[in-house]
């Protein structure tokens, strides 16, 4: 590209993630994002695919990453496999599925939100303009129990006299 092109493509993609950065762009930023993540996550997997028929093709880069993470190593089969690239691929999917679930389910809200506005408005509104109904307390009596002191000798005959004197049948016996 020319030099003179460069700042005009800069100062463009300025301008868009401004007006993307606005609240009124919420639901499609929302849909760009799992648009663009869920295409990426297809890539993903139709590059470990790719590596399925051709094991020696792999990134130099994806080889200098998993050098410097030996954990991630251990999970994932020897390198010279042809089932690798598939594994790889679908372990880093696998990490980024609750990212698109979290979008989608936020980019369906984000369509309701103005409307889930209007209602609940709508009842505050409502409650703020109908007069209170007149409350009527009602006072009952209430008895005061009487305490009286409860010798061990009365208790121990009540629990006594609850329990069956009948012994109890174990089958088997």
């Amino acid at each position: 590209m020319s030099p003179q092109i460069m700042p005009i493509i800069a100062w463009a993609g300025l301008v868009m993630l401004a007006i993307l950065c606005l609240p009124v762009a919420r639901k499609f930023v929302l849909e760009l994002s799992a648009w663009v993540l869920r295409l990426a996550m297809l890539a993903l997997l139709a590059g470990g695919a790719y590596l399925w028929f051709r094991p020696g093709d792999m990134p130099a880069g994806v080889s200098n990453f998993l050098d410097g993470e030996p954990w991630l190593l251990s999970m994932l089969p020897d390198r010279s496999a042809q089932y690798f690239g598939i594994c790889a691929s679908s372990l880093v999917v696998l990490a980024l599925l609750p990212l698109l679930a979290a979008l989608d389910v936020t980019r369906r809200l984000a369509g309701r939100v103005g409307r889930i506005r209007m209602l609940t408005d709508e009842r505050v509104l409502e409650a703020a303009i109908a007069e209170p109904a007149p409350t009527v307390v009602e006072t009952t009596p209430v008895g005061v129990p009487v305490m009286r002191p409860v010798q061990r000798r009365t208790a121990a005959n009540a629990i006594a006299s609850t329990w069956s004197h009948v012994p109890s049948r174990i089958s088997g016996r």
